[in-house]
């Protein structure tokens, strides 16, 4: 699995940047993703992801317009519509993983700059069947082993799903205003990749392992820089293969050994492959985009997320659920 993981990322990352993409990083994080979640693929399960990512795409670019001159309309509209899709995770739902991932970039490019909205779109759409492609090449020449894998982790109580889902969506829009009046796509996507990747990640890690998720993205960081570094000194396509694949093995290897740590990996590997990513990208660069400052800005992300979320998580799930004792308790007294 790990081979699998590390082979898909590199060759993804290599692909989106030789096709010159603004967002080059998102075919390999996409097979990252899917490979990662051991989830079983074949041609119908593939066409019917690409359809969703284009439906997503489409209504979110839509909303993106009709809402355009209507900012607060906007905002309840998209906290609305992400509600959901953190509900239908909450409860099982993979699928809605997708919606998230264009509900909460597609608009904030749009406001930034249409075209950039636009680019996003082919890039993510694009994106999917190069990733599906290189899924299906990476499970050919690396046979998938079916070994049935054990859930470590406890599934929510059904009861606290959407007090689950209200406390992520709260996470997530407040960085989706506050980019709404500021802001640089760079900043604007490294920040949304890494909240969404924490606050999907997160219950999976269990409990206690907020500080793990943390590091989870330092690592990352890092590891881009050193990744940035070395492909600069040698600026070559194959190059820039092998640097990916050894730091996806990196990752990789944890994540394919399973446990509590594949989750803090998968937000580390994710983190890894945006930054380096962005810093390859023909994006317009700013001060704000410059490689210590960007690592920086993950570690602030993160820590805003993690702490924000288990706070609110706190205050709505964990004492919905103790309420419902207390009021028997008093009962039976």
């Amino acid at each position: 699995m790990a081979f699998r993981i590390a082979l898909a990322a590199a060759a993804g990352f290599t692909l989106g940047h030789l096709l010159g993409w603004d967002f080059p990083f998102l075919p390999s994080l996409i097979a990252v993703q899917l490979l990662a979640s051991g989830a079983s693929l074949d041609v119908k399960r593939a066409g019917g992801f690409v359809l969703l990512m284009a439906i997503g795409c489409s209504v979110s670019l839509f909303i993106s317009l009709f809402f355009a001159e209507r900012p607060l309309s906007l905002v309840l509209m998209i906290g609305i519509l992400i509600f959901l899709e953190f509900w239908a995770l909450a409860r099982g739902k993979a699928a809605a993983a997708i919606f998230l991932i264009t509900t909460s970039f597609v608009p904030l490019m749009a406001v930034s700059s249409l075209d950039l909205a636009y680019a996003l779109v082919h890039n993510l759409v694009v994106g999917s069947i190069l990733a599906l492609l290189l899924i299906f090449l990476v499970n050919a020449l690396i046979p998938v082993e079916r070994v049935s894998r054990q859930k470590d982790e406890a599934k929510p109580a059904p009861d606290g799903d959407v007090f689950t889902a209200l406390a992520n969506t709260a996470v997530l829009m407040s960085l989706f205003v506050y980019f709404m009046g500021a802001g640089t796509p760079t900043s604007i996507i490294v920040i949304m990749v890494t909240a969404i990747t924490i606050l999907q990640q997160s219950a999976s890690a269990g409990r206690g392992a907020a500080f793990g998720l943390v590091m989870g993205n330092i690592a990352g960081g890092l590891a881009a820089t050193a990744a940035y570094l070395l492909v600069t000194l040698l600026p070559a396509p194959g190059f820039l293969f092998i640097v990916v694949l050894f730091f996806g093995l990196v990752f990789a290897a944890k994540i394919g050994a399973g446990g509590t740590m594949a989750a803090i990996y998968s937000v580390g590997v994710a983190t890894f492959l945006t930054v380096l990513g962005l810093g390859l990208s023909p994006l317009p660069q700013d001060s704000g985009t410059l490689f210590l400052s960007r690592v920086s800005t993950v570690i602030l992300a993160s820590l805003y997320t993690v702490g924000v979320a288990s706070v609110l998580r706190w205050l709505l799930v964990e004492r919905s659920s103790r309420s419902p004792r207390v009021s028997r308790g008093e009962e039976k007294g």
